[in-house]
């Protein structure tokens, strides 16, 4: 969960973003049921995103009604009462990832880290089996996927595409898993966001995983020794995360969804750009707020 993935807030019409902020509220709400209250920490724009997807997916229109925040019992929320398998689905889509985010940190991490990491795994590990028993095909595609991907890197690949795939294949399914139509765009549509959410990942790290000594895709490719891109460089990435992203737009479009899915073009034209040009900019701050 990188957060990349959300909406260009000052393009969104106010329904449209009253509309997101209650999801995003929903989901923070429908985690804690599911998995106890610290998976609300979990909560990302991306699992947001996922949400989106398969609530049009279903044609699923989300009917809210007023509540508080329970962290903040003065702020107002809107929060869903419809789309409880779309819930079900993401919460364990969220919990997975985490689950197999926090081995993999486990297994590259220093000391320390490591230490925090290993205090995380048992409750994580709680939320995984809940999960993977809830969705056991679900866990198989990000279980699978993990594997494959730490293959990769054990490789050391320079080739950005061989490197990507692993994670674009992987979301490319969640996408398109249990659709009842549409589901060569929207493996497609998940394969190209998943592939540039990697390659955009890659960028914003460069700089932590050359000192650290870690895999990065683009330090083999140009043989990277700072953080500051040759102008070249820079270019050469800029239009292959503008490539992932034009071509997710594309399978996004000949989608058919059933219900009207405005904000999902406007993460995909607005938001993601913002995102990508905070990355190149070499600006790390990642707001989690709305």
């Amino acid at each position: 969960m990188f957060g990349y993935v959300k909406t260009d807030k000052g393009e969104l019409r106010v329904k449209e973003y009253e509309l997101y902020k209650g999801l995003y509220c929903s989901l923070c709400k429908a985690l804690g049921k599911r998995y106890g209250v610290f998976s609300r920490l979990i909560l990302s724009y991306d699992m947001t995103f996922l949400l989106l997807i398969k609530l049009c997916e279903k044609g699923i229109a989300p009917s809210f009604k007023k509540g508080r925040c329970p962290f903040n019992p003065a702020k107002k929320c809107s929060y869903c009462q419809n789309g409880e398998e779309a819930f079900d689905f993401v919460c364990a889509a969220a919990v997975l990832m985490f689950y197999y985010k926090v081995k993999d940190n486990i297994a590259d991490s220093r000391f320390f880290k490591k230490l925090l990491f290993l205090l995380l795994l048992p409750i994580a590990a709680l939320w995984r089996k809940k999960a993977a028993n809830l969705f056991p095909r679900l866990e198989k595609i990000i279980c699978e996927s993990m594997e494959k991907q730490r293959n990769e890197e054990e490789e050391n690949t320079d080739v950005p595409d061989k490197a990507a795939h692993p994670s674009a294949d992987a979301l490319g399914k969640i996408f398109s898993l249990d659709a009842a139509e549409n589901t060569v765009a929207l493996y497609r549509f998940g394969y190209f966001v998943g592939r540039w959410v990697y390659l955009l990942d890659a960028l914003d790290d460069i700089e932590s995983d050359l000192k650290s000594g870690s895999f990065n895709v683009f330090v083999n490719k140009y043989s990277l020794s700072s953080k500051d891109l040759p102008a070249d460089v820079r270019h050469e990435i800029e239009s292959t995360l503008n490539s992932s992203s034009g071509e997710a737009l594309s399978a996004f479009k000949s989608c058919k969804f059933k219900i009207s899915s405005e904000i999902i073009e406007n993460i995909l034209t607005g938001g993601m750009y913002r995102s990508a040009e905070r990355v190149l900019k070499g600006n790390k701050k990642n707001e989690r707020s709305l």
